[in-house]
């Protein structure tokens, strides 16, 4: 499947701000390698729930518009996917890596609602 270039920047931008808060915390907290696991999980969490989002439209967009309730269930289904998946990478995050592998995985998740911001705010598009 194919990836927007909306979902691409998202990706990207969630990759490198995710970076930048690896680079800024490997300063501050004082379990550097749990906190370093823990933002390249939630920077894949969150690469991976974008891909998700995007499979979703795609699938709307592709089922007959007159099956309101098909399409109702394609949005729950993706919806409920992206919510269980992180929910059960925070719970394993606090189980295996602690307070600082959550606060990473958090670090890593805030980083797509911010490329996603950056996204709308720097693309110029009608799609967005």
């Amino acid at each position: 499947m194919k990836v927007s270039a909306t979902s691409k920047s998202i990706m990207l931008g969630t990759m490198a701000i995710s970076a930048i808060g690896l680079a800024i915390g490997l300063f501050l907290v004082p379990d550097p390698l749990f906190y370093a696991i823990g933002v390249a999980l939630g920077c894949a969490m969150s690469v991976l729930k974008t891909w998700l989002l995007e499979r979703t439209v795609n699938r709307l967009l592709d089922s007959n518009p007159d099956d309101l309730n098909n399409a109702k269930n394609m949005v729950r289904l993706g919806y409920s996917s992206r919510y269980l998946l992180t929910g059960i990478v925070l719970v394993v995050a606090v189980l295996v890596f602690g307070t600082w592998g959550l606060i990473g995985t958090f670090v890593g998740t805030l980083a797509m609602t911010i490329a996603a911001f950056a996204t709308k705010i720097f693309i110029k598009s009608d799609t967005i």
